[in-house]
């Protein structure tokens, strides 16, 4: 029987269930323009039959209660981090003023954003780890993670969508905090690429799961700087430059030349992130790039079979050592969100897969929540006024590959798998985190040392 693809409209999941719930879900004090659920598709895309409404908002209810947290007092909340518990790292709370902003949590929200405030360091930036008593000053805490930095700045600007201009001077002061710390424009290539943190000198070995081209054009629409422009579209020639022919896997590091950084050849727990960052570039504005990004590593999933694949790759295909886990959120969502660029049938059978996953920590069950939120239709692109239908006429944006990208020897990486420095700095960046690589229940390191190019 041939199923009919049904494209990413408004209305994802049935009227009866959409009706259950808008009934069941808790009303909000504070007028918002779009109370979940805001099922308001995306230009592109294929919406997968498994995930409703209500599917997402169960997944976000169990995140909530099981990491949401307001020990903190004064108004305050966070994301527990668990690595120890009292902790929380900045992409946590990244992720919980995106979900709270989209699921129409305005007091959890704000509570979130004021207790980034309380911990923003001297680039007006949140430390990459906190907890209620400010920086963990053992691990470089007051550094930013730029992944943290760009979630917070999209959800502060769907805030303004969400509940008005109050929050539009946030936005636009934390944009500019990023702009200038956390990216830098390349001189070798003249490339702007996101830097690690505000620690790091970037332009080689940049965490390609830290770019975030669909939230880069919001940006661009929100404070009319071409700058975010030129990023997202220097992000997306970046992974289709640096991407494996066979597999489509893009490496952890990637220098301003499209070449392999620091060595990091490898998906793991940061770089399985990469398939939803892209993904969302298509849905939300026909990045045609970005498609080709998705699809190609899709078509290699779907070769081998979801099930059949690890938690962490080389880029040629082969496993890592000690990789063995066919249960990770981070990687089968990001599959399943990557799959809805090319088909129904693809889509739907990645969906089923990732959903049948148990899940049980604060990086995957984070994912999972914002995974469901994409696949249910209600992850709309911040500035919209309206739904965007998928048969609207729309010129997409594009990224343009050179057909050679070669590296000079000047604007080669300077850094290799322990921490070397160029000259004239000398000694490890004071602030600079140390890169926490998430294994299946263990933490993340964030990064360890950089060097600019020149900015």
């Amino acid at each position: 029987m041939v199923t009919t693809p049904r494209r990413c409209r408004g209305k994802l999941a049935s009227v009866a269930m959409a009706a259950v719930v808008a009934l069941s879900w808790p009303r909000q004090a504070a007028a918002q323009s779009k109370p979940f659920p805001h099922e308001a598709g995306y230009v592109a895309g294929f919406a997968p039959k498994q995930v409703s409404s209500a599917v997402a908002a169960a997944i976000y209810s169990k995140w909530k209660s099981e990491y949401l947290r307001s020990d903190c007092g004064d108004g305050m909340y966070r994301v527990e981090f668990q690595s120890p518990v009292g902790t929380t790292v900045s992409e946590g709370m990244g992720y919980g003023m995106l979900l709270t902003v989209y699921f129409g949590d305005k007091k959890e929200f704000d509570g979130l954003w004021k207790f980034a405030r309380r911990n923003l360091n001297s680039n007006a930036l949140l430390g990459w780890k906190v907890s209620c008593v400010g920086f963990d000053e053992s691990v470089g805490g007051a550094g930013s993670a730029t992944d943290g930095d760009v979630d917070i700045a999209l959800a502060l600007v769907a805030a303004v969508d969400q509940w008005g201009d109050a929050y539009r001077p946030s936005a636009l002061e934390y944009l500019k905090a990023i702009k200038a710390h956390d990216f830098g424009t390349c001189r070798g290539s003249g490339r702007t690429m996101a830097t690690n943190g505000d620690w790091d000198r970037g332009c080689s070995a940049s965490n390609t799961s830290y770019w975030t081209p669909a939230y880069d054009r919001v940006f661009d629409e929100f404070t009319h700087d071409p700058f975010w422009r030129q990023a997202a579209n220097d992000a997306v020639t970046l992974w289709l430059a640096n991407r494996n022919d066979v597999t489509g896997l893009v490496a952890n590091g990637v220098n301003q030349d499209g070449t392999v950084g620091a060595g990091q050849s490898y998906v793991d727990y940061n770089g399985c992130r990469v398939p939803w960052r892209a993904v969302l570039d298509y849905l939300w504005y026909g990045t045609e790039g970005a498609k080709n990004v998705t699809d190609r590593i899709t078509d290699w999933v779907d070769a081998r079979g979801p099930g059949h694949l690890f938690d962490g790759y080389n880029t040629d295909g082969t496993a890592r050592a000690g990789s063995h886990w066919n249960g990770s959120d981070c990687f089968n969502g990001g599959y399943a969100t990557a799959a809805m660029s090319k088909s129904q049938d693809r889509v739907d059978r990645f969906t089923a897969y990732f959903m049948s996953l148990p899940v049980d920590n604060y990086y995957e069950t984070s994912l999972r929540a914002l995974y469901a939120l994409t696949l249910s239709g209600n992850f709309w692109r911040p500035g919209s006024t309206a739904a965007v239908r998928a048969d609207v006429p729309k010129t997409p944006a594009s990224a343009v590959v050179p057909e050679t990208m070669q590296a000079s020897p000047a604007d080669s990486p300077r850094r290799g798998g322990s921490c070397t420095f160029g000259e004239g700095g000398g000694g490890l960046w004071p602030a600079a985190p140390l890169l926490f690589l998430w294994s299946r229940y263990k933490r993340r390191l964030r990064a360890a040392c950089g060097r600019r190019e020149g900015t």
